[in-house]
């Protein structure tokens, strides 16, 4: 699943445009095991998470992992890239989180964000109350594309790549899933979405690629 939505937001050809040293920070990184992965690709990953256990796993995986608010620390250097996989919908205030991410990354740096869906052809409306997400107190915020291009812009990001993926529909693994995932995704009715999101005045050094944005 990693490079499958690494790919989709046009990672690798990112990764070959730089130059030098790679840094990446992944927010809300739990046990770490994106880190690993972009370590292996030869960045240098740090992660920050607010549970003990995940953290003391990552070290132990000889991790570079902060237990602490991401609001309350701070970085020396700069990253080329922030990332938050499934954090943004349990944020109290995402504004300031997003803001301090933009201060973080260098000139044309990138942020990728993976969330829950609504609004638009979603298989959200196949469920009601019963949709996968509706998880609270754990999830706070619920986003469409066009909410979330708002708050991007707001914060000094502009939306490069976009993809929705995921159907939640009948067993994990089954044959069933498998199929409406694919549905979902070519259909663009997945209750997923992936962003990727340049930081805005720096010099854009990306393009749109096969990303397919509509606003809704």
């Amino acid at each position: 699943m990693i490079e499958l939505n690494l790919r989709d937001l046009g990672f690798y050809d990112y990764e070959k445009s730089l130059a030098g040293e790679r840094r990446i920070l992944d927010i809300g990184c739990a046990a770490g095991y994106f880190l690993a992965f972009m370590n292996n690709r030869g960045w240098e990953a740090t992660g920050v998470d607010i549970s003990q256990a995940c953290v003391e796993f990552a070290h132990g995986a000889g991790l570079t992992v902060y237990e602490d608010d991401y609001m309350e620390i701070t970085f020396a250097r700069p990253f080329d890239l922030i990332t938050l996989w499934a954090s943004i919908e349990h944020l109290h205030h995402p504004d300031r989180f997003l803001e301090k991410a933009r201060d973080e990354l260098k000139p044309g740096g990138l942020l990728y964000i993976s969330t829950c869906r609504v609004g638009g052809l979603n298989f959200m409306r196949l469920y009601g109350r019963n949709w996968r997400f509706y998880n609270f107190p754990e999830h706070l915020y619920f986003f469409s594309l066009p909410a979330i291009k708002k708050i991007l812009e707001q914060k000094g990001f502009r939306i490069i790549r976009y993809a929705r993926y995921g159907s939640g529909f009948a067993r994990a693994g089954s044959a069933a899933r498998r199929i409406a995932d694919v549905i979902a995704k070519r259909l663009s009715m997945g209750d997923m979405m992936l962003i990727a999101a340049e930081k805005s005045g720096g010099g854009s050094r990306h393009g749109f690629g096969n990303g397919r944005i509509s606003w809704k």
